[in-house]
C-alpha cells in the first residue's frame, strides 16, 4: 500500500471512532431514584405498600440486631475482665450467631430495597 493509502484507510478509521465515541456519550444515563423518591412512590402507589413495609421491618431487624451484637460485645469484655473464661467462650459464640443473623438480615434489605427499586422504574 501506498502512503496515501494508509494515511485514508488511519483517518477513515479515526472517523468512524470519532462517531462511536459521539453516539455513545450522547445516550442518556438511566437515574436511580433517590430516598425520598422512594418514599414518595411508596405513599402514592398502591402496589408498593408490601414492599415498602418488608424494607421498613428488615431495617427494623437490622436496628435489633446491632443492638444485640453490642450487647454481646460488652458482656464478652466483661467476662474476659472477669476471668470467666467459659462464659465467655459462651458469649463469643452467641456474639458469632448474633453477627451472623445481622449480616442476614443486611442482605435482605439491600434485596428488598433492589426489588422495591425495579418495581419503581416499572
Amino acid at each position: 500500500m501506498s502512503k496515501a493509502k494508509l494515511a485514508a484507510f488511519f483517518a477513515g478509521l479515526l472517523l468512524v471512532a470519532g462517531t462511536n465515541a459521539s453516539a455513545q456519550s450522547a445516550k442518556p444515563a438511566v437515574a436511580h431514584p433517590t430516598k425520598a423518591n422512594l418514599v414518595a412512590w411508596c405513599k402514592s402507589h398502591p402496589a408498593a405498600t408490601a414492599d415498602c413495609k418488608e424494607v421498613r421491618n428488615d431495617r427494623k431487624a437490622v436496628k435489633a440486631d446491632t443492638k444485640e451484637v453490642k450487647a454481646d460485645r460488652q458482656e464478652v469484655k466483661a467476662d474476659i475482665k472477669a476471668g470467666e473464661k467459659k462464659e465467655a467462650k459462651a458469649d463469643a459464640r452467641e456474639l458469632k450467631s448474633d453477627r451472623k443473623d445481622l449480616r442476614q438480615d443486611r442482605k435482605d434489605t439491600r434485596k428488598d430495597v433492589r426489588d422495591l427499586r425495579k418495581d419503581a422504574h416499572k
